[in-house]
């Protein structure tokens, strides 16, 4: 093995650049000093256990999506048969079927897999393959590779590779507790998505974000995406439900010039603008089933035309929906594509409502005001009694509704105090006595747990009486299905077991 290889593989590596663009480089080094040819760097897909390519300087970006697509449809290839041992295969064996640059196509050639490890757990983070074109070096080939899926898994666990299954603690940064970044909290129930955000963000399947309007689905997307290995690549997003079909088909596809009246010029789509990245489809459940069937095109095959164009355009892009509304009920109404939802539905993260997590709302409006007094200079204050009103409150508008009460409150000051306007205050004098207060600590877990057996016993008597229908059993209990089925999940009630 050529000391001058490893140096500048340690050299690479352990640079501040982005580690994409690092391996990149590091792949492209392997052809000047060893026999090989198309080398590529896989991921593994921890959710749905495949791997992708994510780096092949000899591959073209279209052939590397078309293969990508293939794999993420098909039940052939299984990433759990290449956990630990090399593999050495004749060309013409090459069960990957990766794409073979042109020179190669008749040329004898060894195919060379090596699994990258995290030794110290034990964990495949992904795959090193690469053609071997002189036989005799297969060994020398066989050690550098060995060497580099070593160093390129302690590099990848050192600059932040998301792996569920290994826990660091994260420095505090902000005063205020927060789940993630940017999502301030420390309910159970928040907590609870954080580690799945976590536990999903490398994978590229997809992700269907639901909950009420206002719980901050978009910030916990972006989140996602900063959580995720190509968190330096782009994060488009684009509201659904604020576009008539015509205008979000262009905003999503692109156009073509002339492709309609007042189109100048050639744009491309958020699709493109997305390449290599996320795409976020907030309200995607308010989207015409017109507009659905191109949605389901593009996941299914990766590919689209702009409006008014020919060409067929491919993108590697990992998407994200979410929505508002109950998509299981819209499929019964025929309002929403059943296809599409189950393409949608990989992974599916439910953000809880803020009043189903009550603890975090003095969380919040500390940390709205601070924001208002750092952008204005000020140093408004919040009285004890009128945080524990916006505590009982139902806050059907969520974060959403509270920042713009605390912004509401906080411009209305007299004398330096937050001022609430006297509607809330009465609708909060009207709230049940029998509520979880979040901010009072006389309320015990004692408490708390029988309110959630009282709940759960209210929930199984309802799916009785309604023998297991639960859009019938919602009805009976005054919420919405969506809501039942997220507490059937959260207390992990057996619905079947209900059915007598």
């Amino acid at each position: 093995m050529s000391l001058d290889l490893v140096n500048q593989i340690s050299k690479v590596l352990n640079s501040n650049s982005d580690l994409i663009r690092s391996v990149n480089v590091v792949l492209m080094l392997l052809s000047d000093y060893l026999p090989v040819r198309n080398p590529v760097f896989l991921i593994r897909d921890n959710v749905i256990n495949k791997f992708f390519i994510d780096i092949g300087p000899e591959i073209g970006e279209a052939e590397k999506n078309r293969w990508n697509q293939k794999i993420a449809t098909s039940d052939s290839f299984s990433g759990l048969k290449l956990q630990h041992e090399t593999l050495l295969y004749p060309g013409d064996q090459d069960f990957l079927n990766l794409p073979r640059p042109q020179d190669l196509a008749n040329k004898p050639v060894v195919h060379l897999i090596q699994p990258v490890i995290y030794r110290q757990q034990n964990l495949p983070l992904g795959l090193l393959s690469a053609m071997v074109t002189e036989f005799d070096q297969v060994n020398l080939v066989h050690k550098t590779f060995k060497f580099l899926s070593d160093f390129l898994a302690l590099s990848m666990v050192a600059k932040g590779f998301p792996v569920a299954e290994i826990t660091e603690a994260e420095p505090e940064r902000e005063r205020v507790p927060t789940v993630l970044d940017g999502i301030v909290g420390h309910s159970e129930a928040l907590k609870e998505v954080a580690q799945i955000v976590k536990k999903v963000a490398a994978s590229k399947a997809t992700i269907l974000i639901r909950g009420e309007s206002g719980t901050g689905k978009e910030l916990f997307a972006q989140a996602i995406h900063n959580y995720s290995l190509k968190k330096k690549a782009p994060f488009v997003g684009v509201n659904c439900a604020a576009l008539s079909d015509s205008l979000l088909e262009s905003e999503l596809f692109g156009h073509e010039k002339g492709a309609f009246t007042g189109a100048t010029q050639t744009r491309k789509g958020r699709f493109e603008m997305a390449d290599g990245g996320t795409l976020f489809l907030d309200e995607i459940g308010d989207t015409s089933l017109g507009f659905q069937a191109k949605i389901l095109r593009v996941l299914q095959e990766g590919q689209f035309e702009r409006l008014g164009g020919n060409k067929t355009l491919s993108v590697d892009v990992r998407i994200l929906c979410a929505t508002n509304v109950d998509l299981e009920l819209a499929i019964a109404e025929g309002t929403f594509r059943e296809d599409l939802f189950y393409r949608l539905n990989v992974i599916n993260i439910e953000i809880p409502p803020l009043r189903e997590r009550r603890e975090d709302i003095p969380l919040l409006v500390r940390f709205f005001l601070d924001h208002f007094n750092s952008r204005d200079q000020k140093k408004i204050q919040i009285r004890d009694e009128d945080l524990q009103t916006l505590c009982n409150l139902d806050w059907p508008g969520n974060v959403r509704e509270l920042e713009n009460l605390v912004q509401s409150g906080f411009l209305m000051e007299k004398g330096g105090w937050f001022t609430l306007p006297q509607s809330r205050r009465t609708k909060a004098e009207k709230a049940p006595a029998s509520r979880p207060q979040a901010s009072v600590p006389a309320k015990t877990g004692a408490v708390k747990g029988n309110l959630i057996h009282e709940e759960m016993l209210a929930i199984e008597e309802a799916l009785k009486q309604a023998k297991g229908v639960q859009v019938k059993a919602a009805e009976t209990l005054g919420i919405s299905l969506r809501q039942l089925r997220y507490r059937i999940q959260k207390y992990n009630l057996l619905v079947r077991k209900i059915q007598l």
